[in-house]
């Protein structure tokens, strides 16, 4: 009996996905044979067959980049593996450097909220201020990746002086139409903020994400007292995800779930005691929405269009 040995058994191969689904956010090589019945090059019709150019980032702007159908070879970012059709995906070159999963990531918004808005001091100035939030699911059963949140805005925010004029704070019309990108800050350089650090392919957790949107309230400006603030914006919230933002070349942002939209409609001026309140209130509960575009783009951000604007 001391000579017989056990034998560790060797491992099974991981079974291969009988329908593989490709990695939303890869950068794929076409086969030209191929696409002589699906045309590409423009931006529009690559949305709606799921593929991109590129799709490149910045403060300033996001812009989505049809495919370049004159390159060689012709490659392709998959923005959304659900949208890819049969004879498009016997386009993409898949070999074993090109991934393939059995299954998706997903992200379910399990809760939204948003707390009544308030008036109150910060640094010795009345301050008005929302506070909406979401509660998370975040499953990588496809791959690691990296959960990140963007946010578009359209708003317009003014001081009534008691003169009857009017100053304006922030107004996102711009030439170009459409909303803006939303920055809380100047420190603010990178247009996605990530969510915590990678998670592992098979990992699931739950997360909350909250945020506090403010407006100071002076008492006056360039000499001319406030009598009254007003603020009326819409934002669209965009959870977005990337397996290697480190890899601009291989990887792009992609959207993992519905647009979440929000809003408030506020008006804030002082009482008879000289204290400030709300006086005029409407707000848009965070709810998914099917009418946001499925992939933001801007061409301008909130800090930018501030202005001083005197009517």
């Amino acid at each position: 009996m001391e000579h017989i040995f056990r034998l560790s058994r060797p491992m099974p191969a991981p079974p291969k996905p009988n329908n593989p689904l490709l990695q939303a956010g890869y950068r794929y090589s076409l086969d030209t044979q191929k696409l002589a019945d699906n045309p590409l090059s423009d931006v529009e019709h690559d949305l709606q067959n799921g593929l991109l150019g590129d799709y490149p980032l910045s403060i300033e702007q996001g812009v989505a980049i049809a495919v370049d159908t004159k390159q060689t070879p012709i490659q392709a970012f998959v923005w959304n593996s659900d949208l890819l059709s049969t004879p498009l995906k016997s386009c993409l070159d898949l070999d074993s450097t090109h991934p393939q999963y059995p299954n998706q990531n997903r992200l379910t918004l399990i809760d939204a909220g948003m707390a009544a808005p308030t008036v109150s001091l910060a640094d010795d100035m009345p301050t008005l201020s929302i506070s909406p939030h979401f509660e998370l699911a975040w499953d990588t059963a496809g791959f690691c990746s990296q959960l990140g949140i963007l946010q578009l805005l359209e708003s317009t925010r003014t001081a009534h002086f008691a003169d009857g004029k009017t100053m304006t704070l922030l107004d996102t019309e711009t030439e170009e139409g459409g909303p803006v990108l939303y920055l809380s800050g100047k420190e603010r350089s990178a247009p996605v903020i990530p969510l915590g650090g990678f998670q592992q392919q098979g990992q699931q957790q739950k997360l909350l994400f909250s945020q506090v949107v403010t407006q100071s309230i002076p008492s006056e400006i360039a000499g001319n007292t406030v009598a009254s603030i007003s603020v009326l914006e819409k934002y669209t919230v965009y959870f977005m995800q990337n397996a290697g933002p480190d890899r601009p070349d291989l990887y792009i942002w992609v959207p993992v779930h519905l647009p979440i939209v929000w809003g408030w409609s506020i008006r804030v001026q002082q009482r008879y005691d000289g204290v400030w309140d709300i006086f005029r209130k409407k707000l848009i509960m965070p709810s998914a929405s099917t009418e946001a575009p499925k992939l933001p783009l801007w061409r301008n951000n909130s800090l930018a269009c501030q202005t001083t604007r005197m009517a």
